[in-house]
């Protein structure tokens, strides 16, 4: 693993507090591989049985579930230094129920679960530092999805709408902010249609609401 490698991994949430000398030591305990993925190339697909964690590195995937007619329901969008695939990796676990795709050219270290979570023989405190990392994150992600069932347990597009850009307004502490998605990907995240999602946007912003360019927004 070079240099660049390891200064990338510092920046990751899961090794908070673990230098890169540390982290090139962990490799071994957690059989770390880094592997490269082109644009549209999927990682894991539905149905998989994983036994294996990953770090992004570079580049953007997003975990999607897609039903018998080909509809697309985004249910994370994932960046570098953060993690996938830690809810299904154990090995009681049932088989990954989404799939997960590169939005972009991806590079990914992956990580053994049960070399994570079998401290080696030298019981490092960096070893012990990286399972609690990865109970925060964990836990951190409970509570994202928590926030995407409550944005989607609403009964109307605006609804759902207000729900959503509220919390953004909030995370971000600012009535303006950017999201990270586009008019699709935030259709999708919200599970409505795209048209009567725009359209009801625009009813939005006529109304004194919202106003907003791209994927810009403020609220009023």
């Amino acid at each position: 693993m070079n240099t660049q490698d390891l200064s990338e991994l510092e920046q990751a949430r899961i090794f908070t507090g673990i230098s890169g000398e540390q982290i090139e030591l962990l490799m071994d305990c957690v059989h770390g591989e880094i592997r490269t993925y082109d644009k549209d190339s999927y990682i894991f697909s539905a149905g998989d049985q994983i036994s294996q964690i990953g770090v992004v590195m570079e580049g953007q995937l997003q975990v999607e579930n897609i039903d018998y007619w080909g509809n697309a329901a985004i249910i994370n969008l994932i960046g570098p230094g953060e993690i996938f695939g830690e809810a299904y990796s154990s090995p009681d676990s049932e088989p990954l129920p989404n799939d997960i795709r590169a939005l972009t050219r991806c590079r990914v270290l992956f990580m053994d679960m049960h070399g994570i979570l079998t401290t080696c023989q030298r019981a490092c405190s960096f070893h012990n530092l990286l399972i609690q990392n990865l109970y925060m994150i964990s836990t951190r992600r409970n509570r994202y999805m928590n926030r995407k069932i409550s944005h989607m347990s609403k009964r109307t597009t605006r609804e759902k709408l207000l729900a959503y850009l509220s919390d953004e307004a909030q995370r971000h502490d600012s009535k303006h902010f950017t999201i990270p998605f586009d008019r699709q990907q935030l259709a999708d995240y919200l599970s409505v249609e795209r048209s009567a999602m725009s359209a009801e946007l625009s009813r939005m912003q006529r109304d004194g609401l919202i106003s907003y360019h791209k994927n810009e927004f403020t609220l009023r």
